[in-house]
């Protein structure tokens, strides 16, 4: 029961971690209001914000993963959760929408990696073999809970308190939050004496692992299969970033009030929290293919919807759960792909690769809504463009090699409490 409950503690500690650096870019468009009204920038460049962060970001993760895998992710959990506390006091102080980006580059963009996706990957990855893609389901569950509480709770301080204030109080509400999680995280079974799952490892398991080559950078950039699972989940989380960031000025040009507005990202996130929920109970035993199929055709159905958004907040909302309900499976899709392809033992460098691949594309796709906002006044055409890029990679989908599953013995180290790296595996 002991090795049961610390396991499953560490889920928690991620699950609490993934709400509040999931609400940095859930929440923007929210806090884009005050800060419009404040400085006056073109929508475009009030969307800087999410690209100067992805950007950063995506510049960090390939050395901060490769770290994961060597240092304390305790330790840079730890940071990740100051810096996203500190940064929304920071942000309180701006004087200039200048200001503003370099908060999100210094403070927010660091704390996105390092309390972020690919940092519980990394520690559930270490703890949990049979049951991985349930644990991590659960886990990024706290993506989409974040996303539904966030929302109106900095809508509620921004309607009691000026914005500064609201700001420096949801920096302390976010410290008093992370923290305490932080403090439950444990870098490995080892640490306590356990191993992954709780159960003893194999010896003849184990020495093989140890004969595993270890894979470098170059080899895992050279494998095709990378790209082509990098492609999928670029399209469909750039489109999401980009849609959940312009969404509040959206439905406010719409004729919406901002409360109403700002439900529409708890609806959002409300339809992801089901799609993690979904995942976590179905994806030990699902085809990933599958996956991304049902991923790419429900997100395109919803980007499609919202190039009628004048018909309605009906429609609206419908389209917004749609792209949070199918989309919302990628995140935890390429939590479950990246230790079950390549193994846990490289689960932060191969993330850190993937998230600077992937991050690349985000840091287009907000101020593009925006620009394609201010030329021509509605964002048709942008959810048009991206509804047709994810029916296009579903032609990518089959050429994206996944490891057979042996025997329970053998699968993914299924029943020793290893995970065996099989990247180096071709048809």
């Amino acid at each position: 029961m002991r090795k049961f409950i610390i396991g499953w503690r560490q889920v928690g500690a991620c699950l609490v971690l993934l709400a509040a650096g999931a609400m940095i870019a859930s929440v923007y468009s929210v806090v884009a209001v005050p800060l419009a009204k404040e400085f006056q920038p073109s929508r475009m460049v009030l969307m800087l914000a999410m690209t100067i962060m992805s950007m950063v970001g995506g510049a960090l993760s390939p050395i901060l993963g490769s770290q994961m895998d060597r240092r304390s992710l305790r330790g840079m959990m730890f940071l990740g959760a100051g810096l996203l506390s500190v940064g929304f006091v920071a942000l309180s102080f701006a004087t200039s929408f200048t200001q503003v980006l370099i908060v999100y580059g210094l403070f927010m963009a660091p704390a996105n990696v390092l309390i972020g996706p690919m940092a519980a990957s990394v520690l559930i990855s270490r703890w949990f073999v049979r049951r991985r893609g349930a644990a991590i389901g659960i886990a990024i569950t706290g993506v989409a809970l974040g996303g539904f509480f966030f929302p109106p709770l900095i809508q509620g301080l921004l309607d009691f308190f000026s914005w500064r204030d609201a700001f420096r109080l949801l920096g302390l509400i976010i410290g008093l939050m992370t923290f305490p999680a932080v403090a439950l995280v444990i870098n490995t079974p080892a640490e306590r004496g356990l191993h992954p799952d709780g159960v003893e490892p194999d010896p003849e398991a184990v020495r093989a692992l140890a004969a595993q080559p270890v894979l470098t950078s170059r080899q895992v950039l050279a494998d095709p299969t990378f790209w082509c699972a990098a492609l999928v989940f670029a399209v469909v989380l750039s489109g999401m970033k980009g849609m959940v960031t312009n969404l509040v000025p959206l439905a406010l040009d719409e004729g919406i009030k901002p409360t109403v507005a700002a439900l529409l990202i708890s609806i959002y996130s409300a339809c992801g929290f089901v799609a993690k929920f979904s995942f976590a109970v179905v994806s030990d035993r699902l085809n990933m293919r599958t996956l991304l199929f049902v991923s790419l055709a429900g997100f395109a159905t919803g980007a499609i919807l919202l190039t009628r958004a004048d018909m309605g907040y009906a429609v609206i909302a419908t389209g917004v759960g749609l792209i949070g309900l199918f989309g919302g499976l990628m995140v935890p899709t390429q939590g479950l792909f990246i230790p079950r392809v390549y193994g846990a033992g490289a689960a932060g460098r191969v993330g850190g690769l993937m998230s600077f691949v992937t991050l690349c594309a985000l840091l287009s796709t907000p101020p593009i809504f925006g620009l394609i906002f201010d030329l021509t006044g509605n964002y048709d055409a942008i959810f048009l463009s991206f509804a047709v890029l994810a029916v296009g990679v579903m032609l990518v989908v089959p050429r994206i090699r996944l490891p057979q599953r042996p025997a329970p013995t053998a699968r993914d180290g299924e029943g020793t409490g290893v995970a065996l790296p099989v990247a180096v595996e071709r048809p």
